[in-house]
């Protein structure tokens, strides 16, 4: 069982606090678990600066999963615009059903990405590029399609 916190423990954790400390170091320097500081220095109110740069990598970490996410929603519909041309000049219907299958997969992923970035607050809308998509795979709004 670990000794009680002591008056002394909280003195020191205060003091080396206010020498910038960090909580592990004040750990190793009074012989106590860091998560015995933590408890420690929340009872005296205090805070450790390692917040600050925490919250900088976490916000980096964000803004580089935000331009990824863009990237993958540009690529899928790329990638599904390419699907849709490789439909057109299909030597089979067979393979026009599997690039046009692939589009549709594509689609999907861009417009979940998408809604991802929109849920997220980053990213573009992207709905004139989805427009020329679903008329080229669709046709035109209200237009009659081929064969049906």
């Amino acid at each position: 069982m670990a000794e009680p916190i002591t008056d002394r423990d909280r003195t020191r954790v205060r003091e080396l606090h206010s020498q910038g400390k960090t909580r592990n170091a004040i750990a190793r320097a009074i012989g106590r678990s860091p998560s015995s500081v933590s408890k420690i220095a929340a009872d005296l109110g205090l805070a450790f600066a390692g917040g600050a740069r925490v919250a900088a990598a976490t916000e980096a970490h964000r803004a580089d999963a935000a331009a990824r996410r863009e990237q993958l929603a540009d690529d899928a519909l790329d990638g599904a615009l390419g699907q849709v041309e490789r439909t057109t000049a299909a030597d089979s219907a067979r393979d026009a059903r599997d690039h046009a299958t692939a589009a549709r997969a594509l689609t999907e992923v861009h417009a979940r990405v998408a809604e991802l970035a929109r849920q997220s607050g980053t990213g573009s809308k992207g709905t004139a590029m989805l427009d020329r998509l679903a008329d080229a795979l669709i046709g035109p709004a209200g237009g009659d399609r081929e064969g049906e």
